[in-house]
């Protein structure tokens, strides 16, 4: 066992950053954008969408038990959800915007969430 594991540890002070996660989820949108670090391309409706594995593991707990089964598949089909459904919510993975024009297309956003059991997605949902 290391010496830090059995040593109490003490700290005076905590420095926190607010902006902190939002300058992380804006950086690994524009790599998104970019493609770049990407490990997985999704396919829903015959449209691909780049991602990072972890950001949709850690926004879906579809995709969180779909990953630990399937850890080495570069090239994933989505049944199911529509692609403009899925649009919105990679931008809300990313983002923490939906960003909604119409009723029909936030009823087609919420099945989709529901699907992939997107909580946060959901609750913002609810909120508008």
């Amino acid at each position: 066992m290391s010496e830090m594991a059995t040593e109490e540890v003490l700290v005076d002070h905590v420095h926190e950053v607010p902006s902190h996660y939002k300058v992380v989820l804006d950086r690994l949108n524009e790599q998104r954008q970019q493609e770049q670090f990407t490990d997985i391309t999704l396919i829903v409706d015959g449209h691909h969408f780049k991602a990072h594995k972890a950001v949709l593991a850690a926004c879906s707990q579809f995709f969180c038990r779909f990953f630990q089964d399937f850890r080495e598949e570069p090239l994933v089909e989505i049944e199911g959800v529509s692609n403009l459904a899925f649009r919105h919510l990679i931008e809300f993975t990313y983002t923490a915007k939906l960003m909604l024009l119409q009723e029909e297309e936030a009823s087609d956003v919420w099945k989709a969430a529901e699907y992939l059991q997107m909580e946060e997605a959901m609750k913002a949902l609810n909120n508008r």
